[in-house]
């Protein structure tokens, strides 16, 4: 059986030098990331920030999704840990506890120099450093795709699937976002969302965080505010439903950003590609989905 574990590559910029947190086990007298195996049927976000607050003391908030690692533990069984990015919360101090008896702040050549094992200096290598001020990041803000007829649907319609149509749309939206630069995969909780971006999820091995600021009804200026928060950490892939991509697209439209190209639609799969600098939209540009072959 496969054991399921979470943690955090804790990353800080200090006096302009990058910085990974690494902590000292002497129960296995080695050097590793923060990290536990999940509880129960924990999520996996859940149970990485509660490892590194339980090692390190810090209460992090995710930041960039790194993916995860294979290997096999010290009985040789099979052993999967997903690792997200986190900044060091400003003015909490790190400190060993748990079954934690040492940890370092180090600069990113050091930890790789320091840590035990192979598979942890990939993840710090996986290190995504936030954008400096005054970089343009890109949101690609999509629509979910083809779904069942809302009308002849007869459940929760939360739970209302794609069609075979929209599933082919997912997979091309899931190859047209192949090579790009992403930090956060996030959808609104409806099954059509996040099966639009699943393919996607599945190809770059991230995890899809469910956000209700996305969901149908949701009020579009939040949603938007939200998604410009979001890129500190990295360029952002996110699956909302068409009335707040319409509403939240047109009112940046009205406010003045730039719209690049001609076309201004919102059709099933569609994406729309925004830049942010500094917290702040500049620019619009309306992508068609993908053609079905």
């Amino acid at each position: 059986m496969t054991v399921r574990a979470a943690g955090g590559l804790v990353w800080r910029r200090f006096r302009g030098i990058d910085q990974i947190l690494v902590v000292h086990r002497p129960a296995y007298d080695d050097w590793s990331l923060p990290k536990g195996k999940l509880e129960d049927d924990e999520p996996e976000w859940v149970a990485a920030v509660r490892e590194v607050h339980e090692e390190t003391s810090l209460t992090c908030e995710l930041g960039a999704d790194l993916g995860t690692i294979s290997y096999r533990d010290s009985l040789g069984r099979p052993k999967v840990v997903r690792y997200w990015q986190m900044p060091a919360p400003p003015g909490q101090r790190a400190q060993a506890t748990n079954e934690v008896d040492d940890l370092r702040w180090l600069r990113v050549d050091e930890a790789v120099a320091l840590l035990s094992y192979g598979h942890d200096r990939g993840v710090v290598r996986r290190l995504q450093a936030p954008p400096a001020t005054g970089e343009t990041v890109t949101i690609d803000l999509v629509r979910h795709a083809k779904a069942g007829d809302r009308t002849l649907w007869t459940e929760p319609d939360g739970i209302r699937p794609l069609t075979s149509a929209g599933r082919a749309q997912a997979d091309g939206i899931a190859k047209r976002l192949a090579d790009a630069p992403i930090a956060k995969l996030l959808s609104s909780p409806l099954v059509r969302c996040v099966q639009t971006v699943a393919p996607l999820a599945e190809l770059r091995d991230l995890s899809v965080q469910a956000e209700h600021r996305l969901i149908e009804g949701a009020d579009p200026v939040e949603a938007f505010r939200f998604l410009a928060e979001q890129t500190g950490h990295g360029p952002v892939v996110a699956c909302t439903h068409g009335d707040v991509m319409m509403l939240g697209i047109e009112r940046l439209l009205d406010d003045g950003v730039r719209l690049r190209g001609s076309k201004v639609e919102y059709k099933k799969g569609c994406t729309w590609r925004l830049t942010v600098l500094d917290g702040t939209y500049t620019s619009a540009r309306y992508v068609a989905p993908p053609k079905r072959r």
